[in-house]
């Protein structure tokens, strides 16, 4: 295999506040699902109707098998050297087969730490501006990667659609991040998208959540000047289960809940504080308020 330049991966500094600045502002306006990056054009191949959502054959699975051993041979040198991670959990996925899999999205490498806890049996779904070009979006195609439509055409969204059902029929896992945008090393988890807790509703299959936690490097910057990752954690906390007496909306809204008091436990118990937003009252109030009871248990109670 080729060496990798592992600090490709880091922002210089400067940029790493630059973001981390942007990431106050976002907060406190509310706006947790609006992404850091801005999308470069040109950089990746829209989707069409011609896009192989589901793929079969020998000749697939050749490739298949060859770019996923390049991935994996990568993801363990990312894992170690960028990250130094550690997996905790590995006994709640017991029993597990076909799984819709949860994880807080704070970084461009904290895919290669869920594909380490779960062992490889991973799919991914991703918005469609990761269709790269060139080997990456190659590699990206050939392990595992389902793009999100962003016309959401009922066409493309149908074959996404039976993507997801063919794969869980397969008992695949699949990876949605439910924060929807990635904020670099932002260690709180933020208010949930319903999205992935549709697809374990209408495919009676139950959701597994991973929370990583990261604990900062003793030096943040490297030998290069730029900006080291922290070292992570993944959590591999316990499956959440549809409930078949719940209607189809508030399944989705008790998983959804229910993942979201699953990561805030594990946030406050790695970091030993509250979890706390400096979101302005009204607007969290009147966007987020249905985390009020997980957030604050015992004010229902005064």
């Amino acid at each position: 295999m080729p060496k990798l330049d592992y600090n490709v991966l880091k922002e210089i500094p400067d940029e790493f506040e630059k973001y981390s600045n942007m990431l106050l502002g976002f907060e406190k306006e509310g706006k947790f699902t609006t992404d850091q990056d801005t999308v470069v054009p040109g950089s990746f191949i829209p989707i069409d109707d011609n896009f192989p959502y589901i793929r079969k054959g020998f000749k697939w699975w050749i490739k298949s098998k060859f770019f996923n051993r390049v991935l994996n041979y990568y993801s363990k040198l990312i894992n170690k050297n960028l990250t130094n991670l550690k997996v905790e959990g590995r006994e709640n996925l017991a029993g597990v087969k076909a799984a819709i899999v949860t994880c807080n999205h704070i970084s461009k490498v904290d895919s290669f730490a869920v594909r380490e806890a779960l062992k490889d049996n991973i799919m991914f779904v991703g918005a469609e501006h990761n269709n790269w070009k060139g080997l990456m979006g190659e590699i990206a195609r050939n392990t595992g990667y389902i793009p999100l439509p962003k016309s959401f055409s009922l066409k493309l969204m149908r074959k996404f659609n039976e993507a997801i059902e063919y794969y869980l029929m397969k008992n695949k896992r699949i990876l949605i991040y439910p924060e929807q945008a990635m904020w670099r090393e932002f260690t709180r988890p933020r208010p949930l998208q319903n999205g992935a807790f549709h697809y374990a509703v209408i495919n009676n299959v139950p959701v597994v959540p991973m929370f990583i936690t990261i604990e900062q490097k003793p030096e943040p910057i490297d030998e290069k000047g730029r900006q080291n990752f922290g070292n992570y954690t993944i959590h591999i906390l316990p499956p959440i289960y549809p409930k078949f007496d719940l209607p189809p909306k508030e399944n989705e809204n008790y998983m959804k809940l229910e993942n979201f008091r699953l990561w805030k436990e594990c946030y406050e118990k790695t970091y030993g504080k509250p979890l706390q937003y400096s979101t302005d009252k009204a607007v969290w109030d009147e966007n987020f308020s249905e985390y009020n009871e997980i957030l604050n248990p015992n004010s229902s109670k005064k």
